[in-house]
């Protein structure tokens, strides 16, 4: 008995490598998609555990009365303490990269009679957000397609926020030298600045 040792022809092979190159064009452009709206899900629950982590240390008093309605207080955070005055007991990464320049803003709204938050970061990977507000924050991640706004190693402020003149950022507990009488999570005055509608430097 004969074997048929017939091969796949060239016409054949190119058109089984057509298809496998058609379907990795669909697959791959999708399966990034996916792996970045995944990303960007677990980073705004991140922000989502910094806002409530905030609340909690503000209702609390632990930085102290936050409550002229003409400031906007920065307050850090970050997964990692010694560069946080908000300290997760878990959570809090970062799925793109490293947190860089990460604040929650708290503003006292005497027309409520309570705090508004806001969200404000530069990460080490590219990605940013501008100064926004707790519930404003697009759930689908995409307050993150734009970076362009925010500037590394800078905080921005976007002017719009009703009777705000002045800017106060506590001080990091990484910032505060050996044998200093500084506390860490107060104002620092080398922070504060009345340029509301500009880029404050960190």
């Amino acid at each position: 008995m004969k074997l048929n040792k017939k091969g796949f022809t060239l016409i054949e092979l190119l058109a089984v490598i057509v298809i496998l190159g058609l379907l990795m064009t669909i697959a791959i452009p999708a399966v990034t998609r996916y792996i970045t709206q995944s990303r960007k899900k677990t980073l705004i629950n991140s922000i989502d555990s910094f806002i409530t982590a905030t609340t909690t240390a503000v209702n609390n008093n632990e930085f102290g009365a936050l409550s002229d309605s003409s400031v906007i207080y920065y307050i850090p955070v970050s997964n990692v303490e010694a560069n946080s005055c908000i300290a997760l007991e878990k959570g809090g990464t970062n799925p793109f990269g490293d947190w860089n320049v990460t604040y929650v803003a708290v503003h006292y709204n005497p027309t409520n009679f309570s705090y508004d938050y806001y969200f404000t970061f530069y990460d080490k990977a590219g990605y940013g957000m501008p100064l926004t507000k707790s519930d404003a924050i697009n759930t689908s991640g995409s307050d993150l397609e734009n970076p362009t706004t925010v500037k590394k190693d800078s905080i921005l402020v976007n002017g719009s926020i009703a009777g705000v003149t002045t800017i106060k950022v506590l001080k990091e507990p990484s910032e505060i030298a050996a044998g200093s009488t500084d506390k860490a999570c107060n104002v620092d005055s080398a922070k504060v600045s009345t340029a509301t509608d500009a880029v404050h430097e960190h």
